[in-house]
């Protein structure tokens, strides 16, 4: 049964230095006949959609499409999917294009929670970054977000080059400050075709230390819980009840269909890749058996370790068990391995990453990939 949908929106005001993601800056024109292949998609699939209990609109940043054209597109989306019985209805969003209008037009749809990238609240490292936002307009964004009743996810980036400890408190501070429902809190990962790996390459900038990130995520971790945060996936962080049923949808392995550039499907055992090329996935929509889609390996007896152990309460064996058919230390003997050196343990029926194998997951996954 597919549980979520999800909804790829290439585009940007402005290209950031460290996004790796399938996006662009493009002409209204093109947004346009983008939007209408996404349709197109959404019409071929709408027998899987229909019941899904999810959406989540990404990005690229979907905030950036003019209000018509995405009232529009959220308007053919309710004719497929019922909006109406949505247990949660995400969209990405820029803290400068949070208005009123937006915020009208989003709960008309049933739109129920705002994923705002903020990354940082230093004005160095923001325009290190790339982005536009100022603080202030941050402040602005939240409160009326909050004003309209949607439940909020900020994005915040450490291990960035040149972030100090006190911008990373700083940080800290401004989330107890404003308390937003849920926190995703990565560690910058530098991709080979972003302008900070250029920048990185040509020493123009030094890379961020191992170790000093390894700190930076301990402060992280502490900070989050004493003001109440639960972390629940290595990068994720929510108040009770707030976790993304969406975002939990990938980590349990169960199916969802990706709609979009560059986007991921999972159903009937198969896993598929939208094309990258916007010009061929615009006219992929448009053949009638729609076969654009590339064929990605799918293996779920190892998936369900690798994604289930990024859940701080890890994957239940039994479920592993009754979905492999097959026990999981039948299956990876080495396993055991990491019961015995602390890496792994046993709780409530759960395979799961010790505290101490959080930090070292690697050489867990290592030894099974």
């Amino acid at each position: 049964m597919i549980k979520g949908v999800y909804i790829h929106i290439p585009f940007c005001d402005k290209i950031c230095t460290y996004c790796d993601f399938a996006k662009m800056v493009a002409k209204d024109d093109l947004k346009i006949e983008y939007m209408q292949a996404l349709v197109r998609e959404l019409e071929y699939f709408s027998d899987l959609t229909a019941k899904s209990e999810t959406v989540y609109i990404g990005g690229g940043t979907p905030s950036s499409l003019q209000l018509d054209v995405l009232e529009a597109f959220l308007k053919e989306l309710s004719t497929i999917v019922n909006l109406d019985k949505i247990q949660e209805f995400t969209i990405e969003a820029n803290p400068t294009d949070i208005t009123d209008d937006f915020l009208k037009m989003l709960r008309k749809f049933n739109v129920s929670r705002i994923s705002m990238g903020v990354q940082s609240m230093d004005e160095s490292l923001l325009n290190f970054l790339g982005r536009t936002h100022t603080k202030a307009e941050v402040i602005e964004a939240i409160k009326k977000i909050k004003d309209n009743k949607f439940d909020l996810n900020l994005d915040f980036l450490y291990a960035i080059p040149g972030q100090t400890e006190e911008m990373l408190l700083n940080d800290l501070d401004f989330i107890k400050k404003f308390n937003p429902n849920h926190i995703s809190y990565y560690s910058l990962i530098i991709e080979d075709r972003t302008i900070i790996n250029y920048w990185i390459n040509s020493r123009k900038v030094s890379d961020f230390s191992d170790d000093l990130a390894r700190d930076f995520a301990d402060i992280i971790d502490r900070k989050l819980a004493d003001f109440g945060y639960k972390k629940y996936e290595v990068s994720n962080y929510a108040k009770e009840g707030h976790e993304s049923k969406h975002n939990l949808i990938y980590w349990n392995v169960e199916e969802y269909i990706g709609l979009g550039l560059n986007a991921s499907s999972q159903y009937n055992y198969i896993r598929m890749k939208n094309p990258k090329s916007i010009k061929e996935y615009i006219e992929g929509t448009k053949k009638h058996a729609l076969n654009m889609h590339e064929i990605e390996e799918y293996n779920p007896k190892l998936e369900i370790i690798l994604l289930g152990l990024r859940k701080v309460e890890g994957f239940n064996l039994d479920d592993y068990k009754k979905r492999i058919k097959k026990d999981v230390f039948e299956v990876y003997p080495i396993l055991k391995k990491h019961l015995d050196n602390g890496l792994l343990e046993i709780s409530s029926g759960n395979l799961k990453l010790t505290d101490k194998g959080m930090y070292l997951a690697n050489q867990v996954y290592l030894d099974i990939i």
